[in-house]
């Protein structure tokens, strides 16, 4: 995920656009340091893959189990 950093962080001035993971997000996030989210360029995404369609699984009838008597009654 790229950043758009709102103040200094390390070497980079403000400005400046770099790559973070989740946790650092977050971290940049509570600390103010983020200006703003910036979209990944279209030739850097990932191609999203092509799934086949999902069959149904067949449905499987259960008959009830009788309930099950410990030998103590509640009164």
């Amino acid at each position: 995920m790229r950043i758009k950093l709102a103040s200094w962080y390390g070497d980079h001035k403000p400005g400046d656009e770099i790559d973070v993971d989740d946790v650092l997000l977050k971290a940049l996030r509570k600390d103010g340091r983020v200006a703003a989210l910036v979209e990944a360029p279209a030739e850097e995404a990932p191609a999203p893959q092509q799934e086949a369609p999902v069959q149904p699984a067949p449905v499987v009838e259960q008959t009830p189990e009788p309930a099950v008597e410990t030998g103590r009654k509640r009164r």
